[in-house]
């Protein structure tokens, strides 16, 4: 039997299941929510500058 290796820790499993466990609240198991991700519906990027091919065209 092949055993699984820690997703948390250097180390096999040895079955704690501390990695199903809410990041936010430790008393919860975690259902997927992603709060803890921080995650936005949009996104910005900052462009400090364009560098093109010297004698490349631009097409109109």
């Amino acid at each position: 039997m092949e055993t699984q290796k820690c997703v948390l820790y250097d180390r096999d499993c040895i079955g704690c299941m501390e990695c199903e466990m809410c990041d936010l609240d430790p008393n919860k198991v975690c259902d997927n929510c992603g709060k803890c991700l921080d995650i936005r519906d949009y996104a910005t990027i900052r462009i400090d500058k364009i560098i093109r091919e010297p004698n490349k065209k631009i097409k109109k």
